[in-house]
């Protein structure tokens, strides 16, 4: 009988250093997990399916959190690409609070996380805030269900209308772009349900302090570290900041006129824009949905400077590559973690997207005297590589006999000898 022995390494060159810098420069896009497809089954990177994944938020260890729309459902991906499902049935519609497959969602877009590991997510054709728990329950934090409506309050008397993005600050306060009241809200860790900025039902492009600015249908929210809110404005398209003190103004792109061109605060063009992250006080990043591009707003000075960072303006498509290389299909969410790398939610092409090279897993199996070893597709340009000891011994690529099919890359071994195996990035 055969004996094989097998170790899983990763190996490259110098991996992508996060997005952080102050200079602009192109980003190398990769596939974290899903197919073109469309579907709700768990498994790693390509395996995996999603129905137009509209948001996104990391925490601390990595893993990538997503409302999974068109299913109806929560999603965790782990920093192996490996999907599962936290909350939610998928196809099964509803507000049913209660625990994992139990619970039932309908349309949810925004997410976030707060330092205790909650997720709160914003359900969006429920008009509800939710709250997702650590042990997988879920709970109404303040909403009327499906009655619409812009009435602050606590709990149940709070109505939205459509809401669509969400951040969490430091305390636990909850801040909601209500998108079809046209205003950014803020909800207390106990419920309580205030207006911050903008008139409800009463749209419009004027900066202002609370009330008296006016927005129209803004779309995702972000927190600086100084408690500042960015807005993605995106029927004005524009993007947008609130002081604390709920002061609105527009920092980026020109009310009411839409374009793909890079500038200097209102020089730059958006065209829907939609999910946004404050990487530190010089740096956002915005998902620009109707140009399918990333793009950079970096402070310099009183001013903002707009960059392209990936993607090429009209050109949709599903293309893994750097700057405008890279493609996209009607992107709506982003995320940033810890590492400085962004994730973004490619509704469009039903997959999530991230600036990191992604470590796919090697999995196994025997087949009579042989061992099959298979990874995802998705794990674009990684090398199988064998050698027979860890301690000095050569590795040596295997290029005979790999197979593509389906979501999957296989190869069959049939070496007599006790062999290793590991997926190299040259």
């Amino acid at each position: 009988m055969n004996v094989f022995s097998f170790k899983l390494a990763i190996a490259s060159g110098a991996l992508f250093a996060g997005v952080t810098g102050a200079t602009a420069q192109s980003l190398a896009i990769h596939t974290l997990a899903g197919n073109l497809a469309s579907g709700s089954t768990n498994g790693f990177g390509s395996n995996a399916r999603f129905n137009q994944p509209m948001g996104l938020t990391a925490d601390s260890a990595g893993n990538v959190f997503v409302t999974d729309a068109g299913n109806g459902t929560i999603r965790k991906i782990t920093s192996n690409g490996f999907a599962s499902t936290l909350a939610g049935l998928a196809g099964n519609f509803g507000s049913t609070n209660g625990a994992g497959v139990s619970a039932r969602f309908f349309g949810p877009q925004g997410i976030a996380t707060d330092s205790a590991g909650n997720l709160y997510i914003a359900d969006t054709a429920n008009a509800l805030i939710r709250k997702l728990s650590p042990d997988g329950t879920v709970s109404a934090l303040a909403g009327a269900g499906t009655n619409f409506n812009s009435f602050d309050g606590t709990g149940t008397n709070a109505q939205f209308y459509q809401p669509e993005g969400l951040a969490v600050d430091g305390a636990g306060s909850v801040f909601v772009a209500d998108a079809w009241n046209h205003t950014i809200r803020k909800i207390t860790p106990a419920g309580t349900v205030t207006t911050l900025a903008g008139l409800a039902r009463n749209y419009g492009c004027a900066d202002g302090a609370g009330s008296q600015a006016r927005f129209n249908r803004p779309s995702s929210i972000a927190l600086d570290s100084a408690t500042n809110l960015f807005v993605t404005d995106s029927l004005n398209h524009a993007i947008r900041k609130i002081t604390p003190g709920g002061s609105v103004s527009t920092i980026a792109g020109l009310a009411g006129v839409w374009g793909s061109a890079d500038g200097t605060n209102g020089g730059a063009r958006f065209f829907q824009p939609n999910g946004i992250v404050v990487a530190n006080a010089s740096n956002i990043f915005v998902v620009d949905c109707g140009n399918q591009m990333l793009r950079k707003i970096s402070a310099s000075g009183t001013n903002w400077v707009v960059s392209t960072v990936a993607g090429l303006a009209g050109s949709a498509g599903s293309t893994n590559g750097t700057g405008s290389a890279a493609r996209f299909s009607f992107p709506a969410g982003l995320a940033l973690d810890g590492a400085g790398e962004l994730y973004v939610a490619d509704s469009g092409n039903n997959l999530i997207r991230t600036t990191r090279i992604v470590p796919p897993t090697l999995q196994f199996w025997r087949a009579g005297d042989q061992l099959v070893t298979s990874w995802p597709v998705s794990s674009e340009g990684f090398v199988l590589e064998t050698s027979s000891s860890l301690t000095g011994g050569a590795w040596t690529p295997l290029s005979n006999g790999i197979v593509v099919s389906g979501d999957n890359i296989f190869q069959t071994n049939n070496s007599s000898s006790p062999a290793f195996y590991r997926l190299r990035k040259p």
